[in-house]
């Protein structure tokens, strides 16, 4: 059974600043969010030392004073009791979808998958702007997941980018400014999946607050265990998310247009590559490129023929079965007897008719069923093909993709348990007091500034969503601020330091990947990061007073 919430004031602040101090101070993400949540599991013994073990007749300082002590008891069960392992959903759809994901990959690149699609770029390339160009879409086109983003394009680009005289630090930019911000926009990737659920939790904390407006009461469940999401219901409101999530359209754009020369190397990435054409090296003479040794033991079997088809088949089914899943005897969303609101802006309403064209089924994407799926595909493919020589042979490659993938999965579990410890401390309801005089146009702005900053400060997008979702849902319920441009605001705020920050651990996998000095890569994108914030805050800034409390774009 999960822990009593109790409202800890603001001792409920305790396990975010201590895993955003010190991730930023030892440079470990890992660290940060594990001291975090002992240190919320110490509180809850202050505030409930019955539950750690305490005997009821010691009472007064002393008993307190055992209390904290004794509460890192109760981390096994803020561990156990969070959504992760606590909600089958989870289990299905997020750890098991992410593993399957890192298993394929593996697959892929012994295959020579990804081989196929980078040689099918690098025959394009002709000069170092088809190299940038060829970067970027590399980075956009292996996109599920960011790590493998980071891991696979920067190795495999590097030997074309240095043959062309393109800088390191320029690799590095765009295999960390296409591969995040995409994958948090591809619905059917381990991100899609992992936000639903973050934004899931956020909206039980409404309820558990007592402000999830009534038109909302079927987005939670009564359990066993107490409220949970009702994860199928929380797809519409997602989607709606995406639109909203200006940083990473912004970074992608501006990425875009710097790789096809429409905007200027500025600064210190301008002197990079001013060197590297003038043939000074494509790193600097003082430079301590951060060469990753990760890519290893992801060697393409010698028989293998890259194929691009190899990468695409498998990705397809991904995406195909995921969409069959969500769209295939799912509940309508638009179900009125007679007529459904379709779209409400500004005064305006486009009113349809219940059951008819417009209407919109959205279930459950199912990624595990999906993701497995494409493994299975892409296991029979390669087999076939004999781009893998034997069973063995993909078992290793499958078991190096899931070591790949295990530093996210670790992560990610520290997250969503830190979400449960704050949860537990009521911190939702600690931090919506806070906004109660605030105009409602400035709350999307503040909501973007303040996750940008956590997010810069931890390093890890996850842990920052695990912080903010809980507290964010029950402040855009109390205050009338619009939902999904809220959402938005987190959602871009998280991306914002998994861009940039120096102990974010894409930003380390970029530069190791890339063959990148580490500072050398943070100082040369922290100015183009800082351009896509300005704009992305300037949009929630003015959206935020134009914006209705009601608007959506899809209907939820």
């Amino acid at each position: 059974m999960p822990l009593e919430s109790i409202a800890a004031g603001p001792w409920a602040l305790v396990p975010a600043l201590l895993a955003i101090s010190l991730a930023w101070y030892v440079r470990d993400a890992l660290i940060g969010l594990f001291v975090g949540i002992a240190g919320g599991a110490v509180v809850y013994g202050l505030f409930r030392p019955e539950v750690v073990g305490v005997p009821p007749g010691l009472d007064g300082p002393l008993g307190t004073l055992l209390g904290g002590l004794l509460g890192i008891t109760v981390i096994p069960e803020l561990v156990a009791t969070s959504p992760l392992f606590a909600d089958p959903w989870y289990v299905k759809n997020v750890l098991l979808a992410l593993f399957a994901i890192g298993g394929l990959m593996g697959l892929m690149i012994r295959a020579g998958a990804i081989r196929g699609v980078l040689e099918a770029l690098a025959s394009r390339v002709e000069s170092p702007a088809d190299a940038e160009k060829a970067s970027f879409l590399a980075g956009i086109i292996i996109h599920i997941d960011d790590y493998f983003n980071c891991l696979v394009v920067g190795s495999m680009m590097r030997p074309l980018t240095d043959e062309h005289d393109v800088s390191r630090a320029k690799l590095a930019y765009y295999v960390d400014s296409a591969g995040s911000p995409a994958a948090r926009l591809a619905f059917y990737s381990t991100w899609g999946v992992a936000l639903v659920g973050f934004i899931g939790a956020g909206i039980t904390a409404a309820a558990k607050q007592n402000v999830l407006p009534a038109g909302m009461s079927g987005y939670v469940t009564q359990t066993g265990d107490g409220l949970q999401a009702a994860t199928d219901a929380v797809w519409p409101l997602f989607f709606n998310t995406l639109g909203f999530a200006f940083y990473s359209w912004v970074a992608l754009v501006v990425a875009a247009l710097v790789a096809w020369q429409v905007l200027p190397n500025i600064f210190e990435m301008g002197e990079e590559e001013e060197r590297a054409r003038n043939g000074g090296g494509v790193v600097g003479p003082d430079d301590d490129p951060l060469v990753s040794d990760e890519m290893a033991n992801y060697e393409m079997y010698e028989g293998a023929t890259p194929d691009w088809r190899n990468f695409a088949i498998p990705v397809l089914t991904i995406v195909g079965i995921g969409l069959l899943a969500m769209f295939w005897r799912s509940s309508p969303v638009l179900n009125a007897p007679q007529t459904t609101s379709v779209v409400s802006a500004f005064g305006y309403e486009l009113l349809v008719p219940a059951g008819g064209p417009w209407s919109l089924n959205i279930g459950e994407i199912r990624l595990g069923l999906a993701s497995m799926m494409g493994l299975l595909v892409g296991f029979v493919l390669f087999r076939v093909r004999g781009d893998i020589p034997s069973n063995g042979d993909a078992t290793d490659a499958m078991i190096n993709g899931f070591k790949g993938i295990f530093l996210a999965a670790a992560i990610l579990t520290l997250a969503i348990t830190i979400q449960n410890t704050v949860s537990t401390l009521g911190i939702s309801s600690f931090v919506t007091d806070w906004f109660q005089g605030v105009p409602v146009g400035l709350i999307p702005v503040l909501v973007f500034a303040v996750t940008a900053f956590v997010s810069f400060s931890d390093g890890s997008s996850w842990a920052t969503y695990g912080i903010m979702f809980p507290i964010v849902i029950p402040v855009a319920f109390t205050t009338g601020a619009n939902l999904p441009l809220a959402l938005g605001a987190v959602l871009s705020g998280g991306i914002f330091g998994d861009h940039c920050s120096p102990i974010s651990d894409t930003t380390v996998l970029s530069s190791s990947t890339s063959g990148a000095d580490h500072m050398v890569h943070v100082r040369t994108q922290i100015p183009y990061a800082l351009i896509c914030a300005a704009i992305a805050g300037t949009l929630f800034l003015v959206l935020g007073f134009l914006v209705p409390g009601d608007f959506s774009i899809i209907p939820y």
